[in-house]
């Protein structure tokens, strides 16, 4: 049997030909495929990596091979060279017994209507909202082209033989399927242990002169809210540091800090790729903070769920079906963020009700429970395309 996974995710290779992911697509990933399919081909993009030291994660795994794209960098590329796209992909689609699309993605939209054109059932991973990346991208071309590119996208979810969505609601209703669907996050957590919520609710109870804020996130990048975040954080009257965890380039960031005054306030610590590290990073804060413009279901809040952070949060995709409404604002609504942020960090009580309810929910992104749905959801997609 083969499979092949096509999306625009961009992977880094180094010059021993290893591959490296940034984001969620590391190679622990590959097996519910692997093990349900046989051997995988991922096609996405490339980006060749000169230095050692990188920091990225693991992407390459037993049975994966990849193809990609190292000339594509974005933009105005996936209609320079479409011609190659459609030449790469149509023998892949017409050779492999099972194709799935992880949308939004433009080169995932082109294999769907590939597929179409062979007759060749295909599904569909569904991890975020394509209008919103596109609107909130923070260029004008991206709010020209949000509708164009959620209607593509919404056309190749609406045809696709099966669908997995990350969130339980949200992605559904704007980009629905009335096939075979799931709901089944890409996040999962490999362990749970009681004690973690004792020892932050320990941590909570020292009342700290200086309230530590937390937040993970690509630096680079508008629509993670930081300017929201900011703007909020000139009315929090309590005594705060605010740490952001996250890659990217800082020049932006840097300068969106100078603006607000914040010099003194905001520490940028960088990417930190250890899992060890970045538990410990979350299990020492008073709060965490979330102010995407946009999200499919944030790995950084369950993860931080998981740690049993108190957090606060926009209402952007999936976020709400994780946090309690009485914790979350309207995308931008910067007053009410300060609001919330003062309330929570002024009571103790508060920040313990959050920190309880948060661990409680996040067990139902645990390892065992999100595995077993994904692999029942496979066999069922395996056993419906061979009848």
């Amino acid at each position: 049997m083969s499979i092949v996974f096509i999306n625009d995710h961009p992977f880094y290779v180094d010059k021993a030909q290893k591959v490296f992911t940034s984001g969620t697509l590391t190679s622990d990933v590959w097996s519910r495929f692997t093990d349900n399919f046989g051997k995988l081909t991922v096609i996405g993009r490339g980006v060749k990596l000169d230095n050692e030291s990188h920091g990225h994660k693991k992407a390459d795994a037993e049975n994966v091979v990849f193809d990609l794209f190292f000339e594509i960098k974005g933009g105005k590329d996936y209609f320079k060279y479409r011609k190659k796209i459609i030449e790469k992909l149509t023998p892949y689609i017409q050779q492999s017994e099972y194709i799935v699309l992880r949308l939004p993605s433009n080169i995932g939209v082109i294999a769907a209507e590939i597929c179409k054109k062979y007759d060749k059932k295909y599904f569909v991973e569904v991890v975020g909202c394509a209008y919103d990346s596109m609107w909130f991208f923070g260029n004008l071309q991206g709010k020209l082209l949000a509708s164009i590119t959620a209607a593509k996208n919404r056309k190749a979810i609406r045809n696709a033989d099966a669908a997995v969505y990350v969130t339980e609601k949200y992605l559904q209703n704007r980009y629905p399927n009335s096939n075979n669907q799931i709901n089944a996050s890409n996040v999962v957590i490999d362990v749970f242990d009681d004690y973690v919520l004792s020892k932050h609710i320990d941590y909570l109870q020292m009342n700290s002169e200086v309230k530590k804020i937390g937040m993970i996130g690509n630096i680079s990048l508008p629509y993670k809210g930081y300017e929201v975040l900011f703007r909020a954080l000139r009315d929090v009257k309590i005594n705060f540091q605010l740490e952001i965890v996250g890659g990217g380039d800082s020049k932006w960031i840097k300068q969106l800090i100078e603006k607000f005054n914040l010099e003194n306030k905001v520490i940028l610590k960088g990417r930190i790729n250890n899992r060890e590290e970045i538990y410990d990073f979350l299990d020492n804060l008073d709060l965490y903070v979330q102010p995407s413009l946009t999200e499919g279901l944030p790995r950084s809040v369950i993860e931080a769920m998981a740690r049993a952070c108190p957090i606060i949060a926009s209402k952007a995709g999936g976020i709400p079906e994780l946090i309690s409404e009485e914790f979350t604002y309207n995308v931008k609504e910067s007053k009410r963020l300060s609001n919330l942020i003062n309330l929570a960090l002024n009571d103790i009580n508060i920040l313990k009700k959050m920190s309880r309810e948060n661990f409680i929910r996040a067990k139902e992104y645990s390892f065992q429970t999100i595995n077993n749905r994904r692999y029942q959801f496979l066999q069922k997609i395996k056993n419906d395309i061979q009848n």
